[in-house]
């Protein structure tokens, strides 16, 4: 009933041409923070009469029964039940590592030695872990099970001890390109880095879509990415 007075409320505000309303999304926090994140910011300020409430969650989630206006997952993970709207480009994955922890312990010359080092993995929930890491060698994905040192269920956590020195890490690109950029940290193996399919906004067909929710979906395409 909630949900429907909201709906109502901001078909409301699309008859007095005003782009205002409350727009909700659930997101990984990756992609809220390095791809939702930076374009709602700049869209608050062309339609600064519109509210959006961004929830975090690293587990998969029913939009719809949790009252979401959008959800944001990989392109191939999305229902098909769903309206799919591509908010990156292909996503690359890395393997990173401080300078100081190869100065400590060696570097790697191959993916399979990761086997033998201290590795920083990243988990969605205390269930589902990523310490299988993706590489393409010879076309085909060759996949190494490295030993976690540190787990976390938050990337903010997983990059700050990456960049203490205490392991390496695999991360998608555009999370660590400004600490590549500066040199806090190095990229290894970057010639067989995993690609997979770009993230999406994604929303039940059925829904009314109001002003502010076709505005949004306009701001976060994928030629508006950065």
């Amino acid at each position: 009933m909630f949900g429907g007075i909201q709906e109502e409320l901001a078909a409301l505000g699309d008859l007095r041409g005003k782009v205002s309303g409350r727009l909700r999304i659930n997101a990984a926090e990756n992609p809220a923070y390095y791809l939702i994140y930076p374009k709602v910011r700049s869209f608050l300020t062309q339609f600064s009469e519109v509210d959006v409430e961004i929830l975090i969650s690293n587990s998969w989630s029913d939009i719809v029964a949790q009252g979401f206006d959008f959800g944001v997952r990989p392109l191939g993970d999305v229902a098909q039940d769903m309206v799919a709207v591509p908010i990156s480009g292909e996503r690359a994955m890395c393997v990173v590592v401080a300078p100081d922890y190869l100065t400590r312990h060696g570097q790697p010359e191959t993916p399979s030695e990761l086997a033998q080092h201290r590795c920083i993995v990243p988990a969605f929930n205390a269930f589902n872990r990523l310490d299988d890491w993706e590489f393409f060698q010879n076309g085909q994905i060759h996949r190494v099970r490295v030993l976690a040192s540190l787990t976390f269920n938050s990337t903010a956590l997983v990059k700050t001890a990456a960049l203490d020195g205490l392991g390496l890490t695999w991360l998608p690109h555009y999370a660590v390109a400004d600490e590549l950029a500066s040199g806090a940290l190095v990229e290894l193996f970057s010639h067989e880095c995993a690609v997979y399919p770009p993230m999406a906004l994604y929303y039940p067909p059925n829904r009314h879509k109001t002003q502010a929710a076709e505005a949004l979906i306009e701001w976060l395409k994928i030629e508006k990415v950065v």
